[in-house]
């Protein structure tokens, strides 16, 4: 069975490492992939540690240069490694795994479909991959992190996930 595709951004890849997530989102039914240059550039979670765990790598073609150029002309604020993640995942059309707001609006107008981080926790807790304490436990440490997560929804997990 071929599992749907998610491309996840930089931010992403961070606050899995931060919640100590890593490995248990592997265990989702979904294929976590990223572009080569945010493999390339990851340092914590080092990206060659996310490929040796399942994560996989999307090559990017050599027309991606130009088309990531269009689109840096149009969206100022994600970074460029970010914009590779939103054209990678409307090349595959893929949903995308961001934190970023600048890219989600973006991908917005990109007409690709985004979540984000308390998404996948939801995720991770509605597979039975997490229990909701070890989820709660997982959201403070990526908060501890510095994580600039919607504090709304943030503490409505928190209380859930506490009971």
């Amino acid at each position: 069975m071929h599992k749907k595709q998610l491309i996840l951004d930089t931010t992403v890849c961070i606050d899995l490492f931060n919640g100590k997530l890593l490995r248990a989102a592997t265990r989702l039914p979904y294929e976590l992939a990223l572009p080569d240059v945010i493999v390339d550039e990851l340092i914590n979670p080092s990206g060659r540690h996310l490929l040796q765990i399942g994560y996989s790598v999307l090559h990017l073609p050599p027309e991606a240069i130009e088309k990531v150029t269009n689109l840096r002309e149009r969206y100022t604020k994600p970074s460029t490694n970010d914009l590779f993640a939103l054209l990678m995942a409307k090349l595959h059309s893929c949903e995308l795994i961001t934190g970023d707001d600048a890219l989600r609006k973006a991908a917005h107008r990109e007409k690709v479909t985004t979540h984000g981080v308390l998404w996948l926790l939801d995720r991770l807790v509605e597979h039975n991959i997490l229990t909701p304490e070890e989820a709660a436990d997982a959201l403070e440490n990526i908060l501890a992190g510095g994580s600039w997560l919607p504090n709304k929804e943030c503490e409505a997990r928190l209380k859930h996930w506490k009971q």
